[in-house]
């Protein structure tokens, strides 16, 4: 559906969702003069603000259900990520012939450059920030958007041919790319660990949604170290670049990178970024740069000044403060026990752990391996609280179920010593009592700058800012 073919024509966005993308859609297609009609389930308080500016742009706005939401009668569909398409308005307007897309499938359509999409279970974000910082050092027109940096459509005004759309893809916009076999031109697979099996049903359905990054990508960048990786990369008909222990770019031991031939294109302490996951992340992000410019030697002399640059995602290794000589990090985040392992990692030493949250069918172990390797005490919170704590102890780990964030930071507080660090790295999602990771992460940082403020008032030195 062209430009000129939305004018007049009635859209539906189905789930206004909390990261942007149904609001800018939205906003677009008014913008193109189509009839718009928002929709979703969550009630109204939870949206206000969106919902406000939508109605007074001129859409229809249905909060708290689909009440009066004919989705037979529209001309296009734009679904949410986080509905399946086994949800029953989407198999209503299926049956009636609707044309049905995405706001980055709107986007994947129309953009006139290269679009380089990175997916994996850990280190999108920060793979794709880094991937935006070393196309702008090295002189390109990025933009930055997907789960990260919010919705392109309207910024496709701004777009000239030879601009890159570097995209954070998750497992639930691929899903809902593929019946319309839309994908990126250069593709990053950072790995792939169990993750929402509450939505996939399977191991093997999440992986096979990984696998449609693949699907129209003339060069994939991929995890040398994952067999997920090498299992769902079997057979890709394009050129394949591997990173990890062997590779076009080899991370080492230390954490420096190497090159096809062994020389060094950064050395680790050059490398502003702590633990292998992140190294790993960086010649992900290099990998596909230089081969969205063509030109190996013109990403790796910007590698420097965009790490020079580079501020990690927020909620990611997110340092709060540091006060009584114990330093506080927000690494909210961090959803799967894979990635809190990382996290842990990269912190090192002895610190306090706090996770737990919503399960989304995961396997703890890696959580649990790292609690046993890297934490002094582990404060869990949430639906999992309990069962993580019988896993803990059974493993011979100091934990205590503590059930909030607040209570976390509280009891941290009193447990904590000089040196050491406490580690929000839920490791599990945030819906058993927060909207999202974002708002987890806002509650942490708020009870530790009240624990900062009391101790301030007491007259202890605090650093928490």
């Amino acid at each position: 559906m062209a430009l000129r073919e939305l004018h007049g024509r009635t859209a539906i966005v189905l789930g206004l969702g909390h990261f942007g993308g149904g609001l800018g859609a939205a906003r677009w297609l008014l913008q193109q003069g189509a009839r718009v009609t928002v929709t979703d389930k969550a009630p109204a308080e939870l949206l206000r603000g969106a919902a406000a500016e939508l109605a007074a742009a001129g859409a229809q706005v249905v909060l708290g259900g689909h009440a009066g939401v004919d989705f037979a009668r529209a001309d296009l569909l734009v679904v949410n990520p986080a509905v399946p398409l086994t949800a029953e308005p989407v198999r209503a307007a299926q049956a009636a012939g609707v044309r049905i897309s995405t706001e980055i499938g709107l986007l994947m359509e129309r953009w006139p450059g290269p679009v380089l999409g990175v997916t994996g279970s850990n280190g999108k974000s920060t793979t794709t920030s880094l991937a935006h910082g070393l196309l702008v050092a090295a002189g390109a027109r990025a933009f930055l958007g997907g789960n990260i940096g919010g919705s392109l459509l309207e910024r496709l005004h701004e777009a000239r041919r030879g601009d890159v759309a570097v995209l954070e893809l998750s497992s639930f916009m691929l899903d809902l790319l593929a019946p319309a076999g839309l994908g990126p031109d250069v593709a990053i697979l950072t790995n792939i660990t169990p993750n929402h099996l509450d939505r996939h049903g399977s191991f093997e359905a999440y992986k096979e949604a990984k696998k449609q990054v693949l699907r129209r990508a003339r060069r994939a960048v991929l995890n040398a170290d994952d067999a997920h990786v090498r299992d769902v990369a079997h057979g890709y008909p394009g050129e394949a670049l591997w990173f990890g222990r062997r590779g076009e770019v080899v991370v080492d031991d230390d954490g420096g990178l190497l090159d096809r031939r062994g020389w060094p294109l950064l050395r680790a302490a050059e490398i502003p970024l702590p633990g292998r996951m992140n190294r790993m992340n960086l010649a992900a992000a290099f990998l596909a740069v230089a081969a969205v410019l063509g030109d190996e030697v013109r990403a790796a002399r910007a590698l420097p000044s965009a790490l020079a640059r580079y501020e990690r995602p927020p909620h990611r290794l997110d340092p709060v403060g540091t006060w009584r000589g114990v330093a506080w990090v927000d690494d909210s985040a961090s959803t799967t026990p894979e990635s809190t392992r990382g996290s842990l990692e990269a912190v090192g030493g002895r610190c306090l752990l706090i996770a737990g949250g919503h399960d989304k069918g995961l396997d703890p172990e890696p959580l649990l391996d790292g609690a046993q390797r890297w934490a002094r005490v582990v404060l869990t919170i949430g639906e999992q609280a309990q069962p993580l704590l019988r896993e803990l102890v059974r493993r011979g780990v100091a934990a205590e179920a503590v059930a909030t964030v607040e209570a976390a930071v509280t009891r941290a507080a009193q447990l904590a010593k000089p040196g050491e660090t406490v580690l929000l790295s839920p490791g599990y999602s945030s819906h058993d009592q927060f909207t999202n990771y974002e708002r987890r992460a806002e509650r942490f940082r708020e009870e530790v700058l009240k624990q900062a403020a009391s101790t301030a008032s007491a007259g202890v030195s605090s650093s928490a800012t």
